[in-house]
Formats: C-alpha cells, structure tokens, sequence
C-alpha cells in the first residue's frame, strides 16, 4: 500500500508540471506568433537587447519576440515590455520603474517551468537597456548560486538604501560625462533647482555641468554655487571627485551653506570695522594667529610710510617690523641681532596684552606703540604719534623749571598749599628757613604737618590756628599778614594769600629787610619807653 501511493503521487505531480509547461507555452507561443516554443527556449539561450530612448524604443525587435505583444508600436513598447515579463518576476514593474525614473539598474531572475531567466536593465549614456537571456550555465555563462545571488541583490538593495538615505547629493558620470547613477539627495536636488514636478527623464541634468569644466583634482574641493529658485540667496556646495577604473568619475557635493553665511558675515565685519577705523587717527594693525596682517587702516600708511600694496600682500609680523627699520619709523637698535631676538618677547608681550614702549625715531618723532591680544591668537597693534605732545610736555616742563628757578631766586619763603591741604609747591628760601626741603621728601606734606612744623620753631603764636581756619574756608577769602617771631629771635612777616582753585599761599619775609616794619616796630618800641 505505501508503495502504491507513492506512485500515485510522483504520477499527479508529473501531470500538473506537464500541465503547467503546456499552459506556459502555448502562453508563449500566443505571445510570439508561429515560432515554435522549441525555437523560443533556443533563441533565449542569446541574449536579447531592448533599447529605450525617452520610453521609445529604438532597437529593432527580433523576428521570433515573444515579450512585446505588438513590437511595430514602439512608443507602446516600453509598456507591453513590462507587461510581457512580469509573470517571470513580480518584482520586475517596480524595478523598471526605478530604472526610468532613478536610472538605478538591476538583475532580477524568473522562471520558466524549471529555467531560468535574467532580466537586466541598466542605463548607457542617454538610453535605457533592458537585457533577457537565460541563467543556465552555458559556453559564455557560470551558473550563480540562487541563495548567493540574492544575498548579492540584498546587499545591492542596502547599499542603494544608504546612499539615497545620505543627505550628500552623490552621481556617477561616464567617459562620455553624461551621468549614470545619482543617488535620492541629488535627485531631489534636480527637482528643486528646475521646479520639475512630473517624472525625471534621463539624461538626468548636470547641475554643475560649467563649474566642473575641468573637474577638480582627486582629494580636492571645488566650490560651486547652484541657483534654486525657491530660495533668495544661491546654494554652495564643495564638490569633490574620484576617478574610476573603467572611465568614470563619481561625484559628491556638499553643503556649505553655513560656511558660505560664515565667511560673508566676517567679511561684512571686516569691512565694517575697516569703515570704522579709516577714520581713525591712530594707525592700525591686526596680525593673525600665523602672524600675518589681516587688517590696517589708511592712519598706517601715513605713520609707518609703507606701501600699501604690500600691506595688503599679508606680510608677517616680523617682515612689518624690518620694514619699519629701514623707513626709519621705529628706533634703530645698537645690535640688531639682538633687536631681532627681542622681538619674539615683543611679540609675547603683545600676546599677554602687556607691550607699550614709546619709540623715538631718527626724525624727531615720538611714537606710542602698543600691543594687544585678540580672540583666536591674533594680535594688534596700535600706532599714534604723540610728537606734539611729547614737544608740549616738555615745553610745560621746561617752563615750570623755569618758575622753579624764578622762585628759588626771591628771598621769601614760598609754600604753595592746594585745595584739599597737600604742599605742592615750595622753593629753596623755604627749604633754608625751615631746614626741610619738601621736594626732597617720598611723600606729601600736609598743610597741619607744615603748621606743626613751624609751631615748633618759633615763638607760640595764634597764627597757626588762623591759616588752618583759613584753608577751610570757601568763599569771602582776602589775603592777610601776621608777625611771627623764631625762637633764636628773627622777627618773620608771615603772608596768607588765596589762589585759584581753593588753593593758597603762604611766604614768609624777614622783618629785617622791610623798612616800613622797622619803622613800625621803633614807634611800637618808643610807645613802650
């Protein structure tokens, strides 16, 4: 009994792979015409070629085709292609469609009864081509592991996934520089920069057709713009490219766009502050963290004499400085070695924002140079010429020494006493009076120590109370004298006049040399008689 239906099965399966390989042919054979299915299985055993141009087909069809229902209508042809070879492979609709619109190739495998059948479509230059042939081993062919083939279209599959899925608008150009692959961003990219809202058409458009003419060299960027017309500004991208073994080249584009803003900002910056400082009367100059000038302003030129079209060549901090040297705009150093080592701790001074020196040049003129830190490493520095003020400075000076010795000249006793009470100014009679010379002193004197003082040196005296009484006061202030006399017995005039500022000032004349006070002091002595 068990053999028996064992038979019985081995006979239905027969009968209904029988059965389908009949329904299969006379299929095919309805869908070829006369050609004998014996004359079909021979003919797929050489390769047959459908090539389309823009859904047209432009190949001539075969004698014996069996895949196109109606070959002579070539711009149905693309249409009853799919439909004649999709019972071979679902998958097949889907696949041609991404071929058309993506240009994405692909190999998909059917069957016929027990034989197989490849189905290929890929793109060549400006047309499409779909490839059927058989899939069993044959002079020209290798059989290919089912299970090894689809892990190779699974991988193929992942593969595309990532690609589409990087944001990196990626293509592939042939020797003829017309693109074959393009993944989905640079699709995309296509769309937005042509508005196209129906379905891509290959050749698909070479968007940086121009800018990449010559291409960019292997491991480098071009920078390229692409108007978009959804956005104001343009789009830049940095495109790069790598050659292929078999002609090709493959391209990827990336975004720079916030650089692009970036760089536009700074350079709106530097101008801006380049409007600022031209009107400045201090010379201006930035160096970057390399030590190459960036910035300067027109006060530059005029101090430092130099060639402007060599400021804007970028020259280093040092070459800046020997150039200076030899336009005399800076000090000229005893050993210039040593000048040339000193300006690395220039340089560092500058960096620590602690670098000031005034610079006395051959001319006659006087420069403040200061150096200054800046974010990144940069740094600058600050030219201004103070000739006149240094030239006023010693003017002011020369004339208070000139004072000086006008006071140091007179034989009164000169003491000087600001606003808030500080000895400022004394002269040597003074000093000789005294025995203290205040100009010799670390510190200040105060108008109470002064008082203090010359309490102790004289004869008591209401006067001391009345001179502090008279530096307090703020208005209604008259000049007033009083006699005083020294404990060895010198008869003084003691003076208090105000000055500007709530100053004042105090001298003090021997009596001995006044003639009317030696009158004055004969009647006061005769009424004591």
């Amino acid at each position: 009994m068990p053999d028996t239906a064992v038979i019985v099965l081995l006979v239905v399966v027969s009968v209904a792979a029988a059965s389908c390989a009949m329904i299969l042919s006379q299929w095919l054979l309805r869908r070829r015409g006369a050609a004998s299915a014996q004359q079909f299985w021979q003919a797929l055993d050489m390769p047959r070629r459908y090539v389309f141009r823009e859904g047209y087909l432009i190949s001539d069809p075969d004698e014996d085709e069996c895949f196109i229902a109606d070959p002579e209508d070539r711009a149905a042809a693309w249409v009853g292609l799919v439909e004649g070879l999709t019972p071979l492979n679902e998958g097949i609709p889907d696949a041609m469609q991404e071929l058309r619109h993506r240009g994405e190739g692909f190999v998909l495998i059917g069957y016929l009864g027990s034989d197989a059948i490849s189905v290929a479509g890929r793109t060549e230059g400006e047309t499409l081509c779909i490839t059927v042939a058989t899939a069993q081993e044959g002079k020209a062919r290798q059989a290919i592991h089912k299970g090894s083939l689809d892990g190779l279209q699974a991988e193929l599959k992942g593969l595309r996934a990532a690609l589409d899925f990087l944001p990196v608008p990626m293509w592939r150009e042939g020797p003829d520089a017309q693109i074959t692959w393009a993944n989905a961003a640079y699709f995309r990219l296509v769309r937005r920069s042509t508005e196209l809202d129906g379905p891509l058409v290959w050749p698909i458009r070479r968007l940086f057709a121009d800018q990449l003419d010559p291409p960019p060299d292997p491991g480098s960027f071009r920078r390229c713009q692409l108007d978009i017309p959804d956005q104001q500004d343009p789009s830049w991208y940095d495109v790069s490219m790598t050659p292929e073994e078999d002609g090709g080249t493959l391209y990827a584009a990336r975004s720079i766009d916030r650089l692009v803003a970036a760089e536009t900002g700074l350079r709106n910056f530097v101008q801006t502050l380049s409007k600022t400082f031209a009107h400045l009367p201090i010379g201006l100059a930035i160096f970057d963290k390399r030590r190459e000038l960036v910035l300067f302003n027109p006060a530059l030129l005029t101090l430092s004499t130099l060639d402007p079209e060599w400021l804007s060549s970028r020259p280093s901090l040092f070459a800046f400085l020997d150039q200076l040297r030899e336009r005399q705009r800076m000090p000229e150093p005893k050993n210039y070695k040593a000048w040339r080592a000193s300006l690395s701790r220039l340089e560092q001074a500058a960096q620590d924002g602690s670098y000031q020196e005034l610079w006395t040049l051959p001319t006659g003129q006087t420069y403040r140079v200061i150096g200054r830190p800046h974010p990144d490493g940069a740094v600058a520095f600050m030219f201004e010429d103070i000739s006149s003020e240094v030239s006023l400075t010693r003017q002011f000076r020369a004339d208070l020494d000139l004072y000086q010795a006008v006071l140091d000249e007179g034989e009164a006793a000169l003491a000087v006493f600001s606003k808030d009470g500080q000895l400022i100014l004394s002269n040597d009679a003074y000093a000789r009076l005294w025995g203290t010379d205040p100009r010799e002193m670390l510190g200040t004197m105060g108008l109470v120590e002064a008082t203090r003082q010359w309490q102790e040196a004289t004869r008591p005296a209401p006067v001391w109370g009345d001179i502090r009484a008279f530096a307090s006061q703020e208005a209604e202030r008259a000049a007033w004298s009083d006699d005083i006399v020294m404990a060895d017995g010198r008869a003084l005039e003691c003076r208090v006049a105000p000055l500007k500022g709530g100053a004042m000032m105090v001298s003090f004349v021997r009596l001995s040399k006044t003639t009317e006070k030696l009158e004055r002091l004969r009647e006061v002595a005769g009424g004591q008689d």
